[in-house]
């Protein structure tokens, strides 16, 4: 674990609790595919941030244990279901847990573990397809998930600081693909799988996202319309995402949400929560903010401007960011060609609270742009 400095401890034993913090990020946990009664039981077990990864890897590894004593009874649909739900917990546990990173990396690698065990139960052709994209030297990880209509549109979403592509990229994915969509989640540079073998620079992410676009028209084997590419991204990637758009005009349409589309320098990083601190520090690699901000600064008011639509929504109570209207008001002087902005005063980071409505628009949105 890294040394804490005074602040830190007290806030992590005393102020990051249910009432003031955990109860707002319900929303996310429940998109990572937990029960919620599971998700309240596990939470009243914590006594503090200090045992938050500790606790949802035991109850990952109760859910994993289960999943196998299923498979072995011969109920493969039970086994499926729950070692879908120990990556959601694994996933919960290593969430911004940026304190220790060699506990939170264990965690994760036990997520793709149970990722892999849940998907070689499906059959062949409701099976996330693994595909690595050759990128500088490393491997891009991803999973596609096939509408199964030839010559359907893809979509390709885009990581924020702490997703992974086992979680709500897996559920998002079958909410899309059963609309129509093919389906792309990856861990870039920074994130996921991809971080141990190479750390977040704002300057290469983009060309991360094309090098995948790359891969797909050069790989034209599942029958997608290769005309027809769109992004969607949440939180960093509700930057990322436009962004990468803007600079590929092989994009023809792209979703933000939440987008931290603007730092201001190491002034701007000194004015996130302590928790974004460490994960600035943690995606790029570096020891300190100062040596980071160079790969985790910029404003989106200074990229090459978007042309292609953009649907982008803005949470009026984001905790996650300062000022959360000044981004909302960035991205639309920002954006040249059609944009629609949804700003929910009242929603917390992400519209979290608001999914029910969110995603069934984002994808009435799509359909509209691209089938």
């Amino acid at each position: 674990m890294v040394d804490l400095t005074l602040k830190e401890k007290f806030a992590f034993k005393f102020i990051f609790n249910e009432s003031r913090v955990y109860s707002r990020w319900y929303g996310r946990f429940l998109s990572f595919g937990i029960d919620y009664g599971r998700l309240k039981r596990v939470i009243a077990r914590i006594p503090n941030w200090l045992e938050w990864c500790n606790q949802w890897t035991k109850e990952g590894d109760e859910l994993y244990r289960k999943a196998e004593k299923a498979l072995n009874e011969g109920n493969e649909f039970k086994s499926r279901a729950l070692f879908h739900e120990a990556v959601g917990c694994y996933h919960t546990g290593q969430h911004i847990f940026f304190i220790d990173s060699s506990q939170k990396e264990a965690t994760q690698e036990k997520a793709r573990m149970s990722y892999q065990r849940a998907i070689a139960l499906y059959n062949e052709k409701e099976c996330p397809i693994r595909i690595e994209v050759p990128f500088e030297g490393v491997k891009i990880p991803g999973y596609l998930r096939l509408s199964g209509a030839p010559g359907s549109p893809l979509i390709i979403f885009v990581n924020g600081m702490d997703n992974i592509k086992e979680a709500e990229g897996h559920s998002q994915g079958t909410m899309f693909k059963q609309n129509g969509f093919n389906y792309f989640t990856f861990d870039g540079p920074g994130q996921g799988e991809m971080w141990k073998s190479m750390k977040y620079d704002v300057k290469k992410y983009h060309k991360a996202v094309s090098a995948i676009i790359d891969w797909f028209e050069q790989n034209q084997t599942y029958g997608i319309n290769m005309d027809k590419v769109a992004l969607v991204g949440f939180s960093l990637g509700g930057y990322l995402a436009p962004m990468s758009a803007a600079l590929d005009k092989r994009v023809k349409c792209v979703v933000g949400n939440s987008g931290l589309v603007f730092i201001g320098g190491i002034n701007g990083l000194k004015r996130l929560n302590p928790i974004w601190q460490r994960g600035v520090t943690y995606m790029t690699g570096c020891n300190t903010l100062e040596a980071a901000v160079d790969k985790f600064d910029w404003d989106i008011e200074q990229d090459v401007s978007l042309k292609v639509p953009l649907l982008f929504y803005h949470a009026g109570r984001d905790e996650v960011m300062p000022s959360p209207k000044l981004h909302a008001d960035k991205v639309m002087r920002w954006a040249k060609g059609e944009k629609t902005l949804k700003y929910f005063e009242h929603a917390e980071h992400c519209t979290q609270d608001y999914l029910d409505e969110v995603f069934p628009e984002i994808i009435d949105w799509f359909k509209k742009k691209l089938i």
